[in-house]
């Protein structure tokens, strides 16, 4: 399957079809996520489990919900008829608790709460088949030829629990799709989040500072991740993980596989590292001997160093998307590896 042709018509769909909120966008942005993370080979199809999809739709939504300046929480979708919960409305209500708790991150949240992170996944995830991946292929009528990234002729807007249970709370992307779209992902993720923005001012009929509200809405949280540089700077015996150059006063945590193309908060994917470096970087794919050191930090080491905080490790998440990562990248495209310094990526995998 064509990567660049899927991507052309999921991205004609979704600006010609009708967004009465950013649920397809969102839903669509964690079936990206989710193809990078569990590659398989090119002529393959994929199971994904909806609950899965649900968990980055509300890891997406978590800081969304918080209040912007003086407009307060902004709203996702059209006005919603009285006294309907919407998907915000869970995930906002799930943050407030959790808020009260002490447990304002959803990294920390679904590992101290793990009873009540199941109960929102799954409500999201009922949302979810009810509404975006209903409706995600289709700008209007049911014929199953419309269908070309999985079926979804069983799902509706009525869609219940137990036709749920019958299809094991998955779909099943047709064969080539998810390869496809973990290589046109680097094109469409940036599409897809400047939809966002656009619509959340459209729902919200309020001029916002365009690069403010992007931010708000896809920046990383870096006060949660913050609380690790302790932790990451005697680990890395105090010496940046990029340069091997010791570590100032000032310390930054970063995301060595970019915040921006996959949103992993796990310690694997948590490196120490000096201003300038970080500063440098910025989303570009490193280079792959970052990737291969970053992968050779021992477990158990990074369990001791994330325990005390009740922090995710996520070993094969990170290993997952790196491998998704760099098999949809092409031969010849530049990673970083030092201020100013570029390698080339020979498309080869050595981890």
């Amino acid at each position: 399957m064509d990567a660049l042709d899927l991507g052309a018509r999921l991205a004609q769909l979704l600006a010609t079809g009708r967004r009465v909120s950013t649920y397809k966008l969102a839903t669509l942005d964690a079936l990206l996520q989710h193809c990078l993370e569990n590659p398989v080979d090119e002529h393959e199809g994929l199971r994904v489990p909806i609950p899965a999809l649900a968990e980055r739709v509300v890891e997406a939504y978590w800081p969304q919900v918080r209040v912007y300046g003086e407009h307060g929480v902004l709203r996702q979708n059209e006005q919603s008829r009285t006294g309907t919960v919407t998907l915000l409305d869970t995930v906002a209500r799930a943050r407030t608790v959790a808020e009260a708790c002490g447990r304002g991150s959803v990294t920390r949240w679904r590992t101290d709460d793990p009873a009540a992170w199941v109960r929102t996944r799954r409500s999201v995830a009922h949302t979810l088949a009810q509404q975006s991946l209903f409706a995600l292929q289709r700008t209007g009528g049911r014929s199953p030829r419309a269908a070309f990234l999985y079926d979804d002729s069983w799902l509706s807007k009525k869609v219940t629990v137990a036709e749920l249970d019958a299809h094991d709370w998955a779909v099943d992307l047709f064969p080539g799709v998810p390869t496809a779209l973990a290589r046109v992902s680097p094109l469409l993720q940036p599409v897809v989040q400047q939809w966002w923005v656009d619509d959340v001012q459209r729902h919200n009929a309020a001029e916002l500072d365009l690069p403010d509200l992007h931010a708000f809405l896809f920046g990383a949280d870096r006060a949660a991740v913050a609380r690790l540089a302790p932790g990451l700077r005697e680990f890395q015996e105090n010496r940046c993980f990029y340069c091997d150059q010791r570590l100032g006063a000032r310390v930054h945590v970063d995301h060595v596989l970019p915040w921006s193309r996959v949103p992993l908060d796990g310690v694997r994917n948590l490196v120490a590292v000096d201003p300038r470096c970080n500063g440098d970087k910025l989303a570009t794919l490193p280079a792959v001997q970052h990737v291969r050191d970053l992968l050779a930090r021992p477990e158990a080491d990074l369990q001791a160093l994330a325990a005390p905080l009740r922090w995710p490790v996520d070993t094969d998440r990170v290993r997952g998307a790196a491998t998704g990562m760099y098999r949809a990248a092409t031969a010849g495209s530049p990673l970083w590896r030092a201020p100013g310094l570029y390698d080339f990526f020979d498309g080869h995998l050595p981890w």
